[in-house]
């Protein structure tokens, strides 16, 4: 990620038989130096660190692009195709299990288009009021996919449905370059909270070694599946006993629903309990790259915030328009957001210090609440705020003015 829920380090790291992995020692004063001294995340924004009057040799930089390990698969672009990949992902990931193998290049690229049950939640499972489909066509879908899962399973489907969102390419490539600009070790222990089929991890560079958590079964097979040397843990993000200070590096896209988690002391958002309970996993020196909702930023509330700040530096964020995951299924505004966990007795070094607050902005001839960051910086929201297509009645859109 500790002492949090779950939290206690033991023996129970990884899948059944899964060796523990090990992280790069992080405990050296050179390392650390290294890592706060390291480039910035934007060219505007220079690096805040002092340099160390002997510095050891740094490494050289890492700045080649990540490599994808699977080609960017098509994604259907109507409901109805995203539910019959859905359906083909399935059917082949129960093969390989029958078969006690390691899925085919064809069955890797079945797997590859799985698309999350997020999409097509309200359609491929029955009305939870009146039980009823959408019409004959999602009857026959829906019933197709409760007849080849168990159960369990097709419960599990349903309780993650509407967190089930996964990540386009371009946003995860964008991550892994911020990761490697920001001095992320090329053979680095990563976690990915909330990793559900294997989209980010599809998109990593060799030489990474991942820690991925994902709640959902089949979700987590299907990344088990793709990514068999990697250890890819069924189970709840809170249930997940993560040591403190054991990963060089978090990434990922932390999920989104109206539901609070406790994490020492704190009732969190599931977001914010997502990044604070990260943070918390992170080694001195290790960076967090995640989409996250705006709400992480703009709620008027701080105590997230507040958490995240004592103990990393807030290295800066970039605002998604609102159809960025367009192609994934969603229209919500989410932002990339970036930290550096502090040495123990350092001082704090936040790209803004003022990012723990909030100010009220004219949008439309609506009061809306944007983080001061953001409000300084409007260059790092890739849109203009509108009114337009809100999800909430008090909320925003970003309507994007570029590719």
């Amino acid at each position: 990620p500790g002492t949090g829920p779950g939290q206690t380090p033991g023996p129970h790291f990884g899948g059944s038989g899964a060796s523990r992995p090990q992280p790069r020692s992080l405990k050296s004063a050179a390392r650390f130096q290294r890592r706060r001294t390291g480039p910035s995340l934007f060219d505007d924004e220079p690096d805040r660190g002092e340099p160390d009057p002997s510095p050891p040799p740094s490494p050289a930089p890492v700045a080649a692009a990540p490599v994808a390990r699977d080609a960017d698969p098509h994604v259907a672009a109507g409901e109805k195709g995203k539910a019959r990949d859905i359906l083909d992902a399935v059917r082949a990931l129960k093969a390989v299990e029958a078969g006690g193998r390691e899925a085919t290049a064809d069955e890797r690229a079945t797997l590859a288009r799985f698309p999350g049950f997020g999409p097509v939640a309200l359609s491929l499972f029955p009305n939870p009021t009146s039980g009823r489909y959408k019409d004959a066509g999602w009857q026959a879908l829906g019933e197709d996919l409760r007849a080849i899962l168990t159960a369990d399973e097709y419960a599990s489907a349903k309780r993650t449905t509407f967190t089930a969102f996964y990540t386009a390419p371009v946003v995860a490539d964008a991550l892994y370059a911020a990761l490697a600009r920001l001095g992320t070790p090329p053979d680095a222990l990563v976690l990915e909270p909330g990793c559900g089929a294997g989209s980010f991890l599809a998109r990593a560079a060799p030489g990474l070694r991942f820690v991925g958590v994902e709640q959902d079964s089949l979700s987590g097979r299907i990344a088990k599946a793709r990514f068999p040397a990697h250890d890819v843990r069924i189970e709840g993000f809170q249930d997940s006993r993560l040591p403190d200070g054991g990963f060089d590096a978090v990434v990922g896209n932390v999920p989104f629903a109206d539901l609070k988690l406790e994490h020492r002391g704190r009732k969190l958002a599931l977001h914010d309990y997502f990044l604070a309970k990260s943070i918390d996993a992170l080694a001195p020196g290790g960076v967090m790259a995640v989409v996250t909702s705006h709400f992480t930023l703009d709620k008027q509330n701080t105590a997230a915030r507040e958490y995240l700040a004592d103990r990393a530096d807030f290295l800066g964020a970039i605002r998604l328009p609102s159809d960025a995951f367009k192609r994934e299924g969603t229209a919500v505004v989410t932002d990339l957001v970036f930290f550096r966990k502090r040495i123990p007795g350092e001082p704090a070094r936040h790209a803004d210090p003022d990012w723990l607050a909030t100010d009220t902005v004219d949008v439309d001839g609506a009061a809306v609440t944007v983080n001061r960051y953001f409000r300084a910086r409007p260059q790092m929201v890739l849109g203009t705020l509108s009114r337009k297509d809100t999800l909430y009645a008090d909320g925003y859109s970003v309507v994007s003015t570029g590719d």
